[in-house]
């Protein structure tokens, strides 16, 4: 089995890893990025803006010929700070426990681990977004081809804790819907993250906007209706709790 970075937008594992990975393993296609946005990210989802610079990473599973699981995230730094956002981490159904997903997370630690010292930015902790059983319809429940309660466990057992947050994915193509099911899960990388049981509001709004300063909003960000509900959440109280 290879673990592969893909750095060229143009290269026919990008397909292969939408059509044979992600498809299966997202079925709503609100939440997946399609194929033209993925190629984008590798074109243009690194960038610097002032004292904010943003890293994309696709590393992909390989079996001989065959792509049979992938991850996706960004490096994202304010400056002094960095922290870590993972978009998705999918595997082929036949080969899910066979330790494909873990060595993904393990490659994209490392790869974190060398943008934070390449940019000389101190690296808090990876955010994942993942499938809320909680705030799922019986439907999503259904259509989601892993138990979404095992998917929870999953990153529990790997010291992921969730943000008590109604996270919202915004629309990521024109005529889309938002995403309304998903949570927060925090991993630390530093002491300051260690054993936290709440995250100032403050700290998660910095999280917030590097997930939809990535991964894009239909029009103006400002003016997102899901970042406008999750900013006046942000609001509403100094703390979120940690579980």
């Amino acid at each position: 089995m290879e673990y592969v970075e893909i750095i060229d937008s143009d290269s026919d594992e990008i397909t292969q890893f939408h059509n044979l990975v992600l498809v299966e393993a997202f079925p709503d296609y609100n939440e997946r990025e399609d194929i033209s946005i993925l190629r984008s990210n590798i074109k243009e989802g690194s960038w610097v803006n002032g004292n904010e610079i943003c890293k994309y990473h696709l590393i992909i599973a390989r079996d001989n010929t065959d792509i049979v699981g992938g991850a996706s995230f960004y490096f994202f730094s304010f400056g002094d700070y960095a922290i870590g956002m993972g978009s998705y981490l999918a595997v082929k159904k036949e080969f899910r426990r066979k330790g494909v997903g873990v060595r993904l997370m393990g490659a994209r630690d490392r790869i974190l681990s060398r943008d934070s010292q390449r940019f000389c930015s101190y690296i808090r902790g990876l955010v994942v977004q993942v499938n809320d059983p909680s705030l799922m319809s019986m439907d999503d429940i259904k259509r989601d081809p892993m138990d979404p309660w095992v998917r929870e466990m999953f990153w529990k057992r790997r010291g992921y804790r969730k943000i008590a947050f109604n996270f919202i994915q915004p629309s990521i193509r024109l005529n889309d819907s938002p995403v309304e099911y998903l949570s927060l899960h925090i991993f630390s990388y530093s002491p300051e993250w260690d054993n936290m049981d709440q995250l100032s509001s403050d700290e998660l709004h910095d999280i917030i906007y590097c997930f939809v300063r990535c991964t894009g909003t239909v029009g103006p960000m400002e003016s997102d209706p899901s970042y406008l509900r999750m900013e006046s959440e942000l609001a509403s109280q100094n703390y979120f709790t940690i579980i």
